[in-house]
């Protein structure tokens, strides 16, 4: 009895010792974090209190009738039969700037399909705009509860200045429940980005190019249909990095599509000889053999331009405006005839 009470003596001051330094590194934590971090770490320290209880209201427990071993051993057999148990499952919680990541384990008549169900009524109770389930592994679920909604918050990008560690993908951001998103550039011939005016195409290209910039196996040329010099648009602090850049010239795009064909022909006909495969992705791109990437921007413009400016010369317009609708320079528009008049088409009199 003495060595325990000795033993208690020292157990209560490195509990409460351990208790502290978990104290001090949440605090600190807490201090660190930004503001939307913060509020999802106070809604996690919610959702850990909370869960018992709102399992049971959604529907995510069981009642398990059978004695657990302890209750068998200490029943006696005049006595009452022990209570059934009721059993909820384990979560464990991270907090992110947008929300939380609940990870639970699933129990019988309690999986994936019934989380799935029950999904509205924690996003309710969490204060979360939408709550996703997907499957975690065997016996397991994670549970996505997004606060803010990621799409529509304001995002930095600062490129680290290193090359990327894995050429064979292109992180783009995050999707509406703040996972990333990547493209496989693998065996891919090109990639479309499309979007309404002003949702970000432009800024999703220039981050490809400051993130590939730092590699010398990766190599870029632009053809920009929006501007007639590179410092006129917006590859303007990036046109160093690129082997090649023309703007809305219709002659110079096609010269330098040209210039890019037939270095994939010189390419496709020397590749086993100096990589020793058919497909470049089978040993990866390298100094020696870069992965080239084209970037068309506002590839439509360029013929309209061209066109425009054909016009243009053809009726010596100084100005640069469009052709009047109909008729040569200062028609304003078709010109009717009389009936009867002699320079009337014949089936038109």
């Amino acid at each position: 009895m003495e060595a325990i009470t000795e033993y208690a003596s020292y157990a209560l001051p490195i509990a409460t010792a351990l208790v502290a330094v978990w104290l001090l590194v949440t605090v600190v934590r807490y201090v660190r974090a930004d503001r939307g971090t913060r509020v999802s770490m106070r809604q996690a320290l919610r959702v850990r209190w909370g869960w018992v209880r709102l399992a049971r209201m959604a529907g995510l427990t069981v009642t398990d009738k059978t004695p657990g071993l302890l209750a068998q051993i200490t029943a006696s057999k005049d006595g009452p039969a022990p209570a059934p148990r009721v059993l909820t499952p384990r979560i464990k919680v991270k907090p992110d700037r947008f929300g939380v990541v609940v990870r639970a384990k699933t129990l019988p008549q309690v999986g994936l399909e019934e989380y799935q169900k029950a999904a509205r009524f924690l996003a309710d109770a969490w204060r979360c705009t939408r709550v996703s389930v997907l499957p975690d592994g065997p016996g397991r679920v994670v549970i996505r509860g997004v606060r803010s909604d990621p799409l529509t918050t304001p995002t930095a990008h600062r490129p680290t200045g290193h090359p990327p560690t894995d050429l064979t993908r292109w992180e783009l951001g995050v999707d509406e429940y703040a996972a990333k998103v990547c493209v496989s550039l693998v065996n891919v011939p090109g990639v479309t980005v499309a979007g309404t005016p002003g949702a970000g195409k432009t800024s999703t290209v220039n981050k490809f190019v400051c993130d590939f910039a730092p590699s010398p196996a990766v190599q870029i040329a632009t053809a920009d249909g929006k501007v007639s010099r590179a410092s006129e648009g917006d590859y303007a602090d990036l046109v160093k990095r690129m082997f090649a850049f023309c703007g809305d010239d219709l002659d110079e795009a096609n010269a330098l599509f040209k210039r890019l064909v037939k270095l994939r022909r010189r390419r496709s006909s020397t590749i086993r000889d100096v990589l020793g495969v058919k497909n470049m992705w089978h040993v990866g791109p390298s100094p020696q053999w870069p992965l080239t990437v084209l970037i068309i921007d506002e590839a439509h413009i360029l013929p309209r331009v061209q066109r425009q400016r054909r016009r243009d010369e053809t009726f010596g317009r100084a100005d640069g405006g469009e052709r009047p609708a109909g008729g040569g320079p200062g028609q304003e528009g078709p010109q009717r005839r009389h009936p009867g008049d002699p320079h009337q088409p014949e089936d038109h009199r």
